[in-house]
């Protein structure tokens, strides 16, 4: 159920998958995210807008963009499957991206990323009377180009490397790194689709390919589908139906997947190994813009599905469990410059 759902959110919002597709393909949806391969010129209709006039001078910024995203979200007391405990889980994203005109046809693209994950584990279970891990570190660079290649082709490459560990683990035993290019096409000032493919590292484990996915799709005046998902829950990967209420307020649903390895310390039940997390949100969403350079938003939503895994140093999994529903609770604030 978990794989045809996420399949759902990454191949198209148009078309329902014939069959499923491996695991190993659907844990990629997240690095790096879909929306790092958007124009974002194309429609608008989420939280992050970046304004290039304001308080900047252009003759020395060539048109630079820049935006600071703080998130918070907290996931509920969630039961794992065959009493294997359960879990809540605190979560802080902060995110500056910024994109540079270098030339009429080139821009510079780059961003850091910085996670917190607090994983609380009850008495119960592997997951709960070993506790495998508690919080989570992860740090991420990207760096890519769009070259506009006419009126309606763009062209993206680029790459990303991060670091993601639990405290005390070992920073240089933590890295994962690779690239990606997509292409677009603009069919009207409604609708631009695209894709491309990716590839990086993995933690103890083989090379990973995924596929990228690109959708703007102003339905109606108003009402937008776009796989530029704006909650810091998922990384910024799945699909997104907006309504523009009006010009200070947007409200809208959403279905993201989410998928986290890294590293952990020497001082748990799987010493220096990896965990593995991953979730399927579905939620909605309100977001108030009081000025163009400011938003805020609020998330309420369910975890539908989800999966924790411990893998062993040689990458033998240790442990690997189903969890259920979870309450969730964010909020978001994004400022433009």
């Amino acid at each position: 159920m978990l794989q045809l759902l996420a399949v759902t959110l990454a191949s198209s919002p148009f078309v329902l998958p014939s069959q499923p597709i491996d695991d190993s393909l659907l844990a990629g949806l997240q690095r790096p995210a879909l929306a790092a391969f958007q124009d974002d010129d194309s429609v608008r209709a989420v939280a992050e807008e970046d304004v290039p006039e304001f308080a900047q001078d252009l003759d020395w910024t060539s048109g630079t963009r820049l935006s600071l995203t703080l998130h918070y979200s907290h996931l509920f007391n969630t039961e794992i499957d065959d009493d294997q405990g359960e879990f809540d889980m605190d979560q802080l994203r902060l995110r500056l991206k910024g994109r540079t005109a270098i030339t009429d046809s080139f821009d510079l693209s780059y961003g850091f990323r910085y996670e917190f994950d607090g994983f609380n584990f009850g008495e119960q279970g592997f997951f709960g009377l070993n506790d495998p891990w508690s919080d989570i570190h992860t740090m991420q660079f990207s760096v890519g180009g769009f070259w506009k290649l006419d009126s309606n082709w763009q062209f993206f490459a680029g790459g990303v490397f991060r670091f993601a560990r639990e405290t005390s683990a070992d920073w240089g035993d933590s890295f994962e790194g690779g690239g990606a290019a997509a292409v677009s096409y603009t069919f009207s000032d409604r609708l631009t689709l695209g894709g491309g493919l990716g590839i990086v590292t993995r933690l103890e484990d083989d090379l990973l390919y995924y596929p990228i996915v690109i959708a703007d799709w102003e339905i109606i005046d108003r009402l937008v589908l776009t796989t530029r998902v704006s909650t810091g829950w998922a990384n910024e990967s799945g699909v997104q139906l907006v309504y523009r209420w009006t010009d200070s307020w947007d409200v809208g649903i959403g279905a993201a997947y989410d998928y986290q390895r890294f590293r952990l310390n020497d001082e748990g039940p799987v010493a220096e190994g990896v965990g593995e997390f991953t979730a399927l949100p579905f939620y909605g969403f309100v977001n108030w813009k009081p000025m163009p350079s400011f938003n805020v938003s609020l998330y309420v939503g369910v975890n539908t599905y989800g999966e924790l895994e411990a893998v062993d140093r040689n990458g033998d999994v240790v442990a690997s469990s189903d969890y259920g529903t979870g309450f969730l609770l964010g909020g978001q604030a994004t400022i433009s410059f």
